[in-house]
Parts: C-alpha cells; structure tokens; sequence
C-alpha cells in the first residue's frame, strides 16, 4: 500500500478496491474472521488516506442487493442466511456492535448511515415521531416502511441511532475512533427535525427513541461508560508520554500537517469533550426544546452544540491519536516487509540467494519455498463403485427391444409391490370384518342367583329379630374365554400386518422406479433434442407398455397410481398426442378397458388423424350404453368436429356418413334420456347442429328426414328438435335464451334468415306430403289422427309450423307490394289452399269407408 503513493504506480484507490472486491466476493465473508481483521486495517488504511468512499462504495451497493433493491438476488445468494429469526434487517456488523474490528465498524455505519439518508428513512420516522405524538419508534418505522414501499421492513435495532449508540459502548477507551463514534451518536440525538416540517424549532428527537424500559437502561449503560472513558483519560494524562518503540516521531512529509494533539494534551481535551458529552446526555431540557443554546455556561462547549444541533457533518479529527495510527501503520508494515522477506528467503542448502523482485525467478521461488514443506501425501487409493442404477445406454433409447425389456423388468417389480399391498390390504379388510364379528361374542349375558343378607338396624328403641335374606335373580355378563383367545390372535395378526404396511419398500423396489424414470427421462430429452423417427417409436412402444402394466392392483395402490400416471402423461404429451398413427390404437385401448379412459384420453387426439375422424367416431357411438356415458362423454369432448370440417372440408358423402352415425347415437337413448347421460346427449345434439350449418343446406333434407322419420316413431326426444329450431332459427326469442351463441341466431328479418323464400315453400310442401302420407300409413293414424303419437313433439311442431306459414305470407306480401297489378284475391286464395294442405294431416276427417 506504502508503495502505490509512488510516481508512476496505480495509487490507493486502486489497490483498496482490488483487496476489497477480493474479500467480499468470498461467502459469508462477513462471519470470518480472518477476513474481518483484513478489512479492518483496509478500513483503518483507507480512512489514514482519506479514501473511505471506494470502500463505503463497494459495500454499499452489496448492501442494497442484500436489501432486495434489485432484481437479481442469484449473485449474493450467500446472504440469503443473513436474514435471521427475529426478521433482523441484514448488515455486514452482526449483532449489536463488535469490540474487535473498529475501523470495519466505523465505515459499515457511515456506510448504512448513508443508505438510511438515501432511502429517506431516517427522514420518515423522525417525521411521524413528530408529528404524532403518542407514536412509538416502532410505530413510525412501520409507518415509514409502509409509506416508503420498501422491500425488506427494517427491524428497530438496526436504526442507526442504536447502532452509533452500542457500537460506543463498546469500543475500547484508547480507541481512536471513540470520540467520532460519540459525535455520530449525538449528531442523530441532539438532530432537532421541526424545521424540516413546517414547524418552529423545537426539542430534539433523540429522547423519542428511547421511551422503553430496555432503552432507558441503554441510555444509563452509556452514561456510566462515558464516566469510565472520562476517568481512562485522566489517568493517562497523568502519565508520562513514553515513546512507541520503533517510533521516530512524525515523517518529514507530515511535517506540515497542521499539529494535532500529542499525548498527555490529547488525553486532557479527551477528558473535556467525554465530560462534555456526558452534559449533553443528561440535560433534559434540550429533548423539550426550552433551551437558549449561547445563554449556557461555557463547560457546554456550546460552539460544538450549535453545530451538533445544526446536523454539520464535519468530523472534530483534532481528537484523533495521528500519532499512534501512523505507529500501528509502521508497525504494520514492519510486520509484513519481514513476512515477506522471510517467505523469499533461500533455505540453508541452497547456496544462491533468490531475488525476491526479479519476475524472471518465480518458477526458482516457488519451487524453493515447497521444498521448505514436507512432501506431500500421495492421493487416496480410488475403489470403482458401481452405480447404485444402472446407467442408461444411448443404444437402448434407439432399439425398441432393448427399451421396452428394460422397462419391463422394472413395471414387473412396480407391480408385484402393488400387488403386495392390494394382498395386504385385503387380508386388512378380512381381518376387521372378523374383529366386527367376533368383537360382539365376547361378553354374553347368563342367568344368576344370588343371596343377600339385608341387615335391621331397628327403630324406635325396639329391636330386630336378625337379618333379612333375600334371593336376586339376574342375568350377569361372562366373558367367553375362547372368544378373548381368538381376539387376541387377530389383534396380533392385525398388529403384523400394519407393521409390514409401515415398512418401506425395498430397495429393488426403489431402483427400478428409478430406473425406469431415468429411462423415460433419457428418452424425451433425446426427442427433444433431435425428434426422430425411431425415438418416436421406442416411445410409442413404452407408451402402450406403461398402460398393459396398469391392473386393478396398481390403481389400489397410490405410489404405484402416481407413478404410472406420471409415466403415461409424460410418455402422452411427448409421443401419442397429435399422432396421426395412434389415435385408432389408444381408442382401441380405452374402449377394451373402460378403467384407462381418464387416464387415456387426454391423449387421445383424432383431429390429428382427418381421414379417420368419422371411422373413430363411429367406433365411440358403437359403444353406447347408459352404464358408460362418462367414458363417452369423455371421449367425445376430442372430437372438435367444427375444426375437423374447417380443416378437411370433408364431401358431402362423408358428412351424411357422420350424420347418420349422430342420428344412431341420439335415436338409441328414445324419447326420456336418463339424466345420467344428458351431457353425452347434448353434446351429439350440438355436433348435430354443426353439421346441419355448415355449408347450409347441403345436410338441410338429411336432417329433416331423419327427424321426421324418427319421431313419428317416438325414437327421438325433443331436445333434438329445440336444437335444430334454434340453429335454423326458427324459435321464438324465449326459446333462444338457452341456446349456446354459435347455435342460434333470433331473426330479424327475412333477409336474414337462413332458408330461403324457395326453401320455405320447398319445406312446407315436403311437410305437407310427409304428414299426409304418414296420416294415411296405419290404420292406427287413420282412426286417430297424429296427435297421440307425436303429443311430445307438437309444441316444436307448432312451432316449425308457424314459422314457416309466417315467412310464406310475408313473402307473398312483399311481392304483392312490388306488382300492384296482381290480384290479392288469388293471393289470399293460393296461400289458403297451401296453408289447408299443410294442416290438412292434422285435421282431416276421415269417413268409414275411406279406413
């Protein structure tokens, strides 16, 4: 350090950053000591230089990061720890204060000090002290830190007005620094905040902080201490100044310096200002803001109280010892310039002594100083140890066989322990059944008798002629001793079982999940990296593999449900969603077993196979019946049939081929559906509807033939109907309130709407003939007309009816309106003979002969 003050060299600030960033940079820097001693005198160097801001510097801003100021905490993850029960706000000084490394103490405060001012902290709570009367120093800095948004609430202890104050109760009396410490403490005491908030100027703030029981005992601690450092300093007044050995006064370069204090003056103004803080610390009257400061009497020292009071910062340096820190400088160079030359000396059998400055000589030095050292050890004997599992060969992820044999050999162990437990749990439920019975034959209830001696005591002086025996018959409780043996036997069995339950798996057991966990991971990461054809397929086969593996056992048992849950998602996710080839297979899967459907069909995709959409559906509508409506509601929420017909634009042969497969699905559950398959059943209707609107009217006759065909038969209920009227948007408005928004759509007018004029008459005309034909079809219809068999459906009859009558009138009105010439009588006579032909079904009489 000595040497960087020389022409030509780096300079202080330099080499004081270097060490410094070396030493912070190391974990929890701030808990070793050696550490701690080296930045002591760091600390003590750069202040004898005046260069305390590279360091305050650098610690501030690791500080900060501490504090949670930035984002990015990964760097000081080391200080995490630094937060503490208790909520103690971090800093570099743990505890209250340290006796040992002064000058590190001394430039961590200033530094907080300046954190506390830049944050406005210090700056807040004095505020809401003052203006709040009744608050305590708790309450302000929970103000403040709610006012401020601060990342970390501050704790109280770390105020800095309680760090100056113990960190003065513990430095040595002979320290240096103490008089500095002290005037830090009674620049924050002393500090009178009115002015700063509109209002006059009044007490200082310092009493405020210290109201409680603890902090009272503080402020006597420190008067007590400020006697002792009095006395220290008398004493060493008295005593004749003895130069420091080694010591040869000044350097000729301070020579110049203006002259500070030497020894005995110093020790007798020391023992002025300690007697003078000690005033400072007992005067009430300047906590109450009643004090005239010139009107005080001189030992006040009220030149230094005003500028205590005015919150100057300048440090009273004619009170620092300058000649015992440039002796413990001295000293300390000495100390290393000899460590150093010894280090670099030559050993005694070597005859040339090394230049210890010569750069060209390093490879010389380093080699003679290992040779003052004892040779060292050679390496510890390495055993190989074999992997607890085994590792997983790259070749194994790309040959189907060897993958799907590895994994076979772990599921076969999964399993197996699954089955133990389900066997064991089962011997459980055995076991309490049998307790339940046998419990209640223990004790049973058998005829006694009994005699009892009832004595006379007699009364009124007459005597009793001796006790009354009376015989009591009950039925008593005995135990059935066989019944106790065999109750015991089966709490013991019980006791084993349970024990055997509470074991852990094996470490076979173990190793294979692992194993196959490793596997599997191996195997995504590689598809991943590089998706290829034949990874894909190992995985497709493990895929398949997982699931023939999944029993009623490994369902029972919930470490084993977890983990082949866990394999099958992320084999799906991977491998079998959006995978043309596998949509057929993983419904052939679930459809062989109803139990795989939760657990399969998120991976079952058949939008991603077009050209089988409607072969797949046809399988799931095959599969109808009322004990499996959730597996079918399940499986067809995959059919996206909206994105499949926008996608592929199937022909029209293709979509009456799905229509029909619909019209079977909603035709096998008859009039009433069950409402346990209501949400299967709305869903069909919906895919229903999608085909009847796309590409409107390609499926328009398909439709209506279909649903008149089936309801003449009661095979349909009358949802279909509402939800073919809501799509053709044939309802009345209250009947569109529950229809979905991409299935109805309420008219406004005819020109909005979805048949055509040509359509509408097309449909009445088909109607009229349908139901006329059907009138006259069964003898049945003949008689009684079409009422009883389609009572269900004549409100969405009478609707469709209505519909279509209304908008054939408004159509003929609107082309009566544009050719004045025609004749409105042949018009109402045309539309009369159209409407009777389509009511004619419903209100024909027939006579005898014509039935």
């Amino acid at each position: 350090m000595g040497g960087c003050t020389q022409p030509n060299e780096v300079g202080p600030v330099a080499v004081l950053e270097f060490w410094v960033q070396a030493l912070i940079s190391q974990r929890l820097w701030y808990r070793e000591q050696p550490i701690l001693f080296l930045m002591d005198h760091l600390c003590k160097t750069a202040f004898q230089l005046m260069q305390e801001d590279c360091v305050q510097k650098l610690l501030y801003q690791q500080h900060k990061n501490a504090l949670g100021y930035h984002c990015d905490r990964s760097l000081l993850s080391s200080l995490v720890s630094w937060i503490m029960a208790g909520n103690i706000t971090p800093s570099f000084v743990e505890g209250l204060a340290t006796p040992t490394q002064v000058w590190f103490a001394w430039t961590v405060l200033n530094m907080e000090s300046i954190f506390e001012e830049d944050s406005q902290l210090r700056r807040v709570v004095e505020g809401e002290l003052v203006i709040n009367s009744a608050f305590s120093p708790d309450q302000a800095l929970k103000k403040a830190q709610a006012q401020l948004k601060l990342p970390i609430v501050p704790s109280l202890q770390r105020l800095l007005i309680y760090r100056w104050a113990h960190q003065a109760l513990v430095t040595p009396s002979d320290h240096p620094l103490l008089p500095l410490i002290w005037q830090k403490f009674f620049l924050l005491y002393l500090h009178r905040p009115g002015p700063q908030y509109g209002l006059p100027i009044d007490g200082c703030i310092g009493r405020r902080f210290f109201q409680s029981p603890a902090h009272i005992n503080l402020l006597k601690e420190m008067k007590r201490r400020l006697t002792e450092v009095a006395d220290f300093h008398h004493a060493a007044s008295k005593a004749l100044r003895v130069p420091a050995e080694g010591s040869e006064g000044l350097p000729g370069s301070q020579a110049g310096t203006p002259g500070y204090l030497t020894s005995p003056e110093l020790h007798t103004e020391l023992v002025r200002l300690f007697n003078v803080y000690i005033l400072w610390l007992e005067d009430e009257n300047f906590q109450k803001g009643d004090t005239y400061i010139p009107s005080l009497p001189k030992h006040y020292d009220i030149h230094r109280l005003a500028k205590v009071m005015q919150n100057q910062q300048d440090l009273w340096v004619e009170y620092l010892n300058m000649e015992r820190i440039y002796h413990e400088f001295q000293e300390t160079m000495g100390l290393w310039m000899q460590a150093k030359l010894e280090s670099h000396s030559t050993p005694c059998s070597l005859s040339v002594q090394l230049d210890f400055t010569d750069p060209l000589l390093a490879k010389e030095r380093v080699l003679s100083n290992l040779q003052k050292h004892e040779a060292p050890q050679p390496p510890l004997v390495l055993y190989p140890m074999r992997p607890p599992v085994p590792v997983i060969s790259s070749a194994a992820l790309l040959s189907q066989k060897d993958a799907t044999q590895l994994v076979c050999t772990d599921l076969n162990l999964l399993q197996q322990q699954a089955r133990t437990a389900a066997l064991r749990e089962s011997q459980q439920v055995a076991l309490d059944g049998e307790l339940l019975d046998t419990i209640p034959k223990q004790y049973v209830n058998r005829e006694e008798q009994t005699t009892l001696h009832l004595e006379c005591r007699g009364s009124s002086g007459k005597k009793c002629q001796g006790a009354a025996v009376v015989t009591v018959q009950f039925e008593g409780m005995n135990k059935n001793e066989a019944i106790s043996q065999q109750l015991h036997g089966l709490r013991k069995e019980v006791k084993q079982l349970q024990a055997e339950a509470a074991k852990p798996p094996s470490l076979n057991v173990v190793e294979a999940a692992v194993h196959a966990e490793n596997l599997i991971t191996a195997l995504v990461n590689a598809y991943k990296l590089q998706p290829t054809p034949g990874v894909q397929k190992v995985g497709i086969s493990l895929f398949f593999t997982v699931v023939d593996y999944v029993s009623d056992e490994t369902q029972r048992h919930p470490p084993t449900r977890q983990f082949f849950t866990s394999c099958i998602e992320i084999l799906g996710q991977v491998f079998i969603s959006d995978t043309k080839s596998e949509c057929k297979k993983v419904l052939q899967t679930i459809l062989k077993n109803r139990r795989l459907c939760s657990l399969l069909s998120p991976f079952f995709t058949p939008n991603a196979a077009p050209a089988e959409f409607i072969q797949l559906y046809e399988k799931v509508v095959k599969f109808l019946s009322e004990d499996n409506s959730d597996m079918i509601f399940m499986l067809l929420t995959k059919f996206d049939l909206k994105q499949w017909l926008n996608a592929t634009k199937p022909p029209l042969s293709d979509r009456t081929r799905l229509l029909e497969s619909i019209h079977l699905a909603l035709t096998a559950w008859g009039l009433e559906p069950d409402e346990d398959i209501l949400m299967p059943f709305n869903l069909f209707c919906k895919h229903w509807t999608f085909l009847l609107l796309y590409q409107f009217p390609d499926q328009y006759s398909d439709i209506l033939r279909l649903l008149m065909q089936s309801s003449a038969e009661q095979l349909l209920s009358p949802e279909c109907w509402k939800a073919t009227l809501r799509a053709l948007g044939c309802c009345a408005p209250s009947c569109q309130q529950g229809a979905a928004p991409a299935e109805s759509t309420v008219l406004v007018s005819s020109s909005d709407a979805l048949l055509s004029d040509k359509q509408v008459m097309e449909t009445i005309q088909w109607l009229s003939d349908f139901f006329y034909k059907l009138r006259l079809s069964k003898l049945d219809f003949k008689s009684f007309g079409l009422f009883s068999k389609w009572s269900p459906y004549v409100a969405d009859v009478n609707t469709l009816l209505g519909y279509l009558v209304k908008r054939l009138i408004d159509s003929e009105m609107a082309c009566l309106a544009q050719d004045p010439s025609a004749s409105s009588k042949t018009v109402l006579r045309s539309l009369h003979s159209v409407i009777i032909q389509l009511f004619k079904p419903w209100i024909l009489v027939l006579e005898d002969n014509e039935r």
